[in-house]
């Protein structure tokens, strides 16, 4: 089943919702526009399509439920604003296989904006950071040309990550498609390291019988920091 929020009566703030938000600093945030986004706005009706893999697939909503969250906020950034968030995945789906599902729903769902999020599967396979260059480019590409505005998410920050993988060379590879194509790159590795350096959600070190409470205040953080940048774009 996918996950659908359509949210003018919010049913899903309580997540996380007694939790203190975590602040994005301004230097980790991008300044490039989102004109349709914003159109679509002042129209009163936004729809976001999320593509992922394992915290975009099916049932992911029970663990991580940033998606849901992320509607709930921007309705409270922008009040009477109807917010459509779907998300499509696959555990394990590399950058080519999250494309090819999120231009599948293209038709359906007529997002205006589309977050990909990309780079963990491919870091931690080892995979060759120029064909995903290229696939990247050539997403990007083809998403704007059915209409959509993009924005690219890199991995989750993880020290396990880090000490297994060259995780550099595919945040190098996001960074340097996000520059070329002219969108902004929502850089959640950095958000999430500067939340660990400052009190804010840990996973990785949170003692087993917090992690859950640990995960839902990560997720309400991850949706704020997206809300923020959408924000900021939209107001440019």
């Amino acid at each position: 089943m996918a996950l659908r929020v359509l949210l003018l009566v919010l049913g899903f703030c309580g997540v996380a919702a007694a939790q203190l938000p975590c602040a994005v600093p301004p230097d980790m945030l991008d300044a490039t526009t989102l004109p349709r986004s914003r159109a679509a706005i002042e129209a009163r009706e936004l729809r976001i399509l999320i593509g992922g893999s394992a915290s975009a697939e099916p049932g992911a909503l029970a663990t991580t439920p940033y998606h849901a969250r992320l509607a709930a906020i921007l309705v409270e950034h922008f009040p009477g604003l109807a917010v459509r968030v779907e998300a499509r995945g696959r555990r394990g789906a590399t950058a080519a296989e999250v494309l090819a599902l999120v231009e599948r729903e293209i038709p359906a769902l007529r997002p205006h904006l589309i977050i990909w999020q990309t780079g963990t599967v491919e870091a931690a396979r080892n995979l060759d950071p120029g064909d995903f260059t290229d696939t990247l480019s050539e997403g990007i590409t083809r998403l704007r040309a059915r209409g959509a505005e993009v924005l690219l998410m890199d991995p989750q920050f993880s020290r396990f990550l880090r000490a297994n993988s060259d995780i550099d060379r595919y945040r190098d590879a996001l960074r340097l498609a996000a520059a070329a194509e002219g969108i902004t790159l929502l850089r959640r590795w950095d958000w999430m390291h500067h939340w660990t350096d400052h009190d804010g959600p840990d996973i990785e070190r949170a003692p087993r019988d917090q992690r859950a409470a640990q995960l839902a205040r990560l997720q309400d953080c991850i949706a704020r920091g997206i809300a923020t940048q959408i924000q900021l774009a939209v107001r440019r």
